[in-house]
């Protein structure tokens, strides 16, 4: 049931229980009147909170351009504008330039006679605001991009341990080197240098010490000038603890190390190693022992990875269902025991390397900047498949570890089998990125219920539009302490949007009533100028590429537009109504 149709029924319901009140009074003096007033207050109430709006012809002249100016225009560029058609949407703008007249982007469609086009200076709008030019083409007079961080991206929400990885871009127009220091907790955690007179990309990298909601900071200096101090907003949530079975061949020193390491790290381990023939040895890490000599269904439940020998894994018969079915994850360790295929190795072939003496070779873990320590690895890779994706690669591309799925399940498979090598060595980092990638890639997803996204840099003062999924209809959204209502998209049913305009900077929550919050941050009005002027031109540039101004719309002498109608109309209509019932009712009385 849509939120248009809750609204009715309600409104309806309303009307008809105060038609009802009226009715049953003892005094019928006026009874036509108040039933008319109490039907009109229902009516606006409901015309007050669903969107109402109506068709209308408008004359549109092939020569009534508008002049839109934003913000970063150059005043010199006006000189053969008239002055009744400058508009601007930005109060600093009207305040620096008088003679643009401050108006709303709506307005530009309402005009008698209507504008055919736009003549748009600056570094143009972002892609809220041009919807509400409503297709009206547009001539577009943009700007360079500025100087400073003209791109930027980082992973906003992590896991305890995860690696926090900044990219962007920055563009130096000046003539000094800048650099760029990422800092948390007054601490240099990275750098990275732009040669003055450049374009170019940069990546700074760094593993929170903390968990909760964190705001590291992006610094450009040059020489002893701090050009830009951005906030980068982080969320580190704990890890929950996975269950982990281990199942070997027999024992060796992969499994020994890689058990001991994950229960240092809080996992709940059970490893089973073959002796002989139907006979094994067991061990146990945070976790009350169970019986691991036969393997079933329920058995296999209780855990959310499996990692083992190719040899033994091909044994497991329960195994291809719980993956398959309930998304059990594998990590597969080939080993020179297996012959044949399975379904474990189909996505996997393996090729041999033609050379004879290997070298260790430095590996490189996506996700990481910086190449493994050296690592002498078998002379065998995994050939790339188009259902599979390279984890971990040597210097030549070949990959050595790589992931596919599996119905609901994921497998991974991995080529390196004295990864310990790294903890004999001291690399203690380069094993945890190894495995910790795996395992996130392998592990058993949980289901969610509900998942919600914010656009990019959401601004205090300004509206944002937070998006919600859900297989549900959500009931009372509470953005802060106000209470907001959902518009479903119609078309995405399990799309909502809600509407929000934030007030102070910083942290912000969101949720469903009696559900989590969910966070996200609001930035400051001049927080990420460069960042934001550049991704305002590209999407303007897109919608006058997709709107040009010698499109067919301009020819036409009347255009149907959809208008709506303004709030105040029906607030007006339910304070009359209220008012008047009030005052009927005092005077009968």
């Amino acid at each position: 049931m849509s939120w248009t149709v809750i609204v009715l029924i309600i409104c309806c319901l309303l009307a008809a229980f105060a038609v009802w009140k009226e009715v049953g009074r003892p005094k019928k003096v006026h009874l036509a009147l108040r039933i008319i007033a109490s039907i009109l207050a229902a009516a606006a109430f409901a015309c007050i909170i669903l969107p109402i709006s109506y068709d209308r012809e408008i004359y549109v002249s092939d020569d009534h351009a508008a002049v839109l100016l934003t913000p970063g225009f150059n005043p010199d560029s006006l000189n053969n504008d008239k002055r009744d058609q400058l508009f601007t949407t930005d109060k600093s703008v009207q305040k620096s330039y008088p003679q643009a007249k401050l108006i709303r982007l709506d307005e530009l469609n309402t005009d008698s006679p209507a504008f055919s086009k736009v003549h748009l200076f600056g570094y143009g709008l972002n892609n809220e605001e041009l919807t509400q030019l409503n297709h009206l083409p547009v001539v577009f007079h943009p700007l360079s991009v500025p100087s400073g961080i003209s791109q930027v991206n980082w992973n906003q929400k992590l896991k305890s341990g995860e690696r926090l990885t900044v990219q962007g871009s920055y563009n130096n127009t000046g003539s000094k080197t800048v650099k760029l220091i990422l800092r948390g907790l007054s601490t240099q955690l990275d750098t990275a240098i732009i040669p003055a007179k450049s374009n170019k990309q940069f990546e700074l990298t760094t593993v929170p010490k903390s968990e909760g909601r964190v705001v590291y900071h992006l610094l450009t200096i040059t020489g002893t000038d701090t050009l830009e101090n951005e906030n980068l907003p982080v969320e580190i949530d704990p890890v929950q603890p996975l269950k982990i079975l281990i199942l070997s061949a027999s024992p060796d020193f992969e499994t020994k190390f890689l058990k001991n390491w994950l229960a240092e790290h809080g996992y709940e381990v059970a490893v089973r190693s073959t002796i002989s023939k139907d006979k094994f040895s067991s061990e146990y890490a945070n976790m009350q022992a169970v019986k691991l000599e036969h393997l079933n269904a329920g058995m296999l439940e209780q855990f959310d990875v499996v990692i083992g020998d190719l040899s033994v894994l091909k044994t497991e018969g329960a195994l291809k269902s719980e993956v398959t079915q309930k998304g059990l994850g594998v990590i597969i360790r080939a080993d020179t025991l297996s012959k044949g295929s399975s379904w474990l190795q189909t996505n996997f072939p393996r090729e041999k390397l033609p050379v004879k003496n290997l070298s260790p070779v430095a590996l490189s873990i996506r996700g990481r900047k910086n190449r493994s320590a050296p690592l002498k690895t078998e002379q065998t890779f995994i050939r790339e498949m188009t259902a599979t994706q390279s984890l971990v690669s040597d210097a030549q591309n070949h990959s050595v570890v790589s992931s596919s799925m599996a119905g609901s399940g994921h497998l991974v498979f991995t080529a390196v089998a004295n990864s310990y090598n790294w903890m004999l060595a001291g690399d203690k980092d380069d094993y945890a990125a190894f495995w910790s990638l795996l395992i996130k890639n392998a592990a058993r997803k949980v289901p969610v219920s509900e998942s919600w996204s914010v656009a990019e840099f959401p601004t205090v003062s300004e509206p944002i539009d937070l998006q919600l999924q859900s297989g549900q209809i959500p009931g009372k959204i509470i953005a802060d302490s106000a209470v907001i209502a959902p518009v479903q998209n119609p078309d995405v049913p399990f799309e909502w949007s809600n509407k929000y305009w934030p007030i102070t900077t910083g942290w912000h929550s969101i949720k469903q009533n009696n559900g989590q919050p969910q966070w996200y941050y609001v930035y400051g009005r001049y927080d990420w100028e460069p960042a934001k002027a550049a991704e305002k031109l590209a999407a303007t540039r897109h919608y006058t590429e997709t709107y040009p101004a010698n499109s067919s719309v301009t020819k036409q002498i009347h255009e149907k537009m959809r208008i709506e109608v303004p709030k105040i109309y029906f607030y007006l209509l339910l304070l009359v109504a209220c008012v008047y019932l009030w005052a009927e009712g005092k005077l009968i009385n």
